[in-house]
């Protein structure tokens, strides 16, 4: 796919620039020998005819697979040969790029300049020909949820013994615990929706200390986090004539973390993409070839609107976080030996880089 894999030689470059242009609206020749004015026989590298209504405009295009940048002296002689041939217009490819004085010599004589090269990773787009990236599935469980230092009011002896049917299922909270305001009206957040939003709470200091598993493969891991409720006053909530007071409520967070590798190649579809880099005026195209295709897509590199403020380029290894709605069961957890979350984070190696 890149420039060293694709030409080890003077005549596959050739090959290569002759199959640039064979976008199906001209007629492509590879070394062609073209009788000059003066009668001298000129060697063309590649030979492009584009026939447009009662007029054929020939192109001659020279190939420059050289360990050095293009001269002032390569661009006046590719003048002659577009005076000697009557052609309509010349062209130079390399892959080293031109002097100045060539660049200056082709404005002069209205020689394009041409170099061939490999993609860049913006004009790929980010983060280049290799997306590899990984996704990390999350879904929180609870459990465990118990009341401390409860106290029944009007009405009962304190009972520090009290329980709660408080039932979280797969699509959140099953039960509705009713709970009091301070004047002692009914409130409209049963008991369920203090405990789903502080697991909500402790769900995001969790995946702050979460990065990559074993080093990127296919995994799912669980985290347990252990979390305390305590309201500005405690819980008031009316049951059987009396009012029961709470003012701590502990339960655990499960994290279920399901981690996957997505690892894309875009140039695997492509027999080349190529940039070609017009020296002249400074314009960039792609030049792309789909695999079994015998026709070559040109697209011109437009500029590309400035990343917006707060945006963030991505890059390979980056982890991707999706958030599942629900909760899983807690008991998955039951049977698993906790370890240190350090003892499963791994660094990655980025297939691009390897």
């Amino acid at each position: 796919m890149s420039i060293g894999d694709l030409v080890t030689d003077w005549g596959g470059f050739e090959k290569l620039v002759a199959e640039l242009h064979e976008t199906g609206e001209v007629t492509v020749q590879h070394d062609v020998t073209l009788t000059g004015g003066s009668g001298a026989p000129r060697q063309i590298d590649v030979l492009i005819r584009h026939k447009q209504g009662l007029y054929e405009h020939l192109v001659v295009a020279e190939c420059k697979y050289w360990n050095s940048s293009v001269q002032r002296q390569d661009v006046d002689a590719l003048a002659m040969t577009v005076r000697e041939v009557g052609a309509s217009r010349g062209v130079i490819f390399s892959t080293k790029g031109f002097q100045s004085g060539a660049v200056a010599q082709a404005k002069h004589d209205n020689i394009d300049l041409f170099l061939v090269r490999d993609l860049s990773a913006k004009e790929w787009g980010l983060p280049g020909r290799v997306v590899d990236l990984f996704l990390q599935v999350i879904q929180p469980g609870i459990g465990n949820i118990a009341s401390h230092d409860a106290t029944i009011t009007a009405g009962g002896p304190i009972n520090p013994a009290v329980t709660f049917n408080i039932v979280f299922g797969p699509d959140g909270p099953v039960s509705a615990t009713p709970t009091l305001k301070r004047d002692g009206s009914l409130s409209e957040k049963p008991l369920e929706k203090y405990i789903y939003d502080a697991a909500q709470d402790t769900l995001t200091r969790g995946l702050e200390q979460v990065h990559l598993f074993n080093s990127g493969e296919e995994c799912t891991r669980y985290i347990l986090c252990p979390a305390n409720l305590l309201p500005d006053i405690p819980f008031r909530i009316p049951m059987d004539g009396a009012i029961i007071s709470i003012p701590r409520i502990s339960f655990d967070l499960g994290i279920k973390i399901s981690q996957s590798r997505i690892t894309v190649d875009r140039g695997r579809q492509y027999k080349f993409a190529l940039a070609v880099e017009n020296f002249v005026t400074g314009g960039v195209s792609t030049a792309s070839r789909e695999l079994g295709s015998l026709v070559t897509t040109l697209a011109e590199v437009g500029p590309r609107e400035p990343p917006k403020e707060g945006d963030a380029p991505v890059v390979n290894g980056s982890i991707i976080r999706v958030g599942v709605k629900g909760f899983f069961p807690f008991e998955e957890m039951k049977d698993l030996t906790p370890v240190p979350i350090e003892a499963v984070r791994r660094p990655f190696a980025s297939v691009a880089d390897q």
